[in-house]
């Protein structure tokens, strides 16, 4: 039987990564995962000031693995975005102990710091960031949307990734809207505790991957995660690198060839 916890001696980066991929295991159905050993790590991550306050918000809303499995099987039917979700989740934290830990950097709403890059260090900033960039967001969705119920062009991504495409991006631009009237009615605080961003930041990442494929929307899909990002959403920054190196320059096709 697996101990509830790991030896206080271990490298806290190491822990963590340990940790990492047991909620990756729980998460894709694994059953080896303890109650006593989830307790005692979400204890930890939460409480020790070590851990810079970096750790998912999620793991503070999910008190057992019976809440924990319903939050696994919100975030997709598959196992794949599921692992996916995780390292993203894990990767401000990771990083920050992989750099020593020597700089804790302040806790924002939500589990992913971008205030050093962002400017969003408050509710109230990051509140103005939405009022300003989401509209915007919403346009740019409705014109995919408009682009992608156009009849089918050479090159573009077979029809069945095209229509998962359309029903994410539908939802997303439903998701905003709920998003930008809890900041109308003043009541952001409340849904970035709610999961509603966790649920944006999901079908943005969905709608993306169901596009790598057509070069065009694909970076416009890359652009509207970079615009989620600086209004503070969850686990996005790291994602946003793979789209920029993924999407195909012109001519590159042919100079592969």
């Amino acid at each position: 039987m697996a101990s509830s916890s790991l030896p206080q001696t271990q490298n806290l980066f190491e822990r963590v990564l340990d940790f990492q991929g047991e909620l990756i295991d729980y998460f894709t159905g694994g059953k080896s995962f303890e109650e006593a050993r989830y307790q005692a790590m979400r204890k930890e991550l939460l409480e020790d000031p070590r851990y810079g306050d970096l750790a998912p918000s999620w793991l503070r809303r999910n008190r057992d693995l019976g809440a924990l499995w319903s939050f696994a099987k919100s975030i997709d039917g598959s196992w794949e975005p599921r692992r996916q979700f995780v390292r993203e989740q894990f990767e401000p934290l990771l990083d920050f102990l992989e750099r020593g830990g020597s700089n804790p950097s302040p806790r924002l709403p939500g589990p992913y710091d971008a205030s050093a890059w962002t400017g969003v260090q408050s509710t109230v900033q990051q509140a103005r960031a939405i009022r300003t960039l989401i509209p915007v967001a919403q346009a740019a969705i409705g014109s995919l949307i408009e682009h992608l119920e156009k009849p089918s062009h050479n090159g573009g991504p077979p029809l069945d990734e095209v229509d998962f495409a359309l029903e994410r991006l539908r939802h997303l631009h439903t998701a905003l809207g709920t998003l930008l009237a809890a900041v109308e009615n003043g009541k952001l605080k409340e849904t970035l505790d709610s999961g509603l961003i966790t649920e944006i930041a999901r079908y943005g990442r969905q709608a993306t991957r169901a596009l790598k494929h057509d070069p065009l929307p694909y970076a416009l899909s890359g652009t509207l995660l970079a615009v989620f990002t600086a209004c503070g959403f969850p686990g996005l920054g790291g994602y946003l690198g793979g789209i920029a190196i993924a999407i195909k320059k012109p001519g590159q096709e042919s100079e592969n060839r």
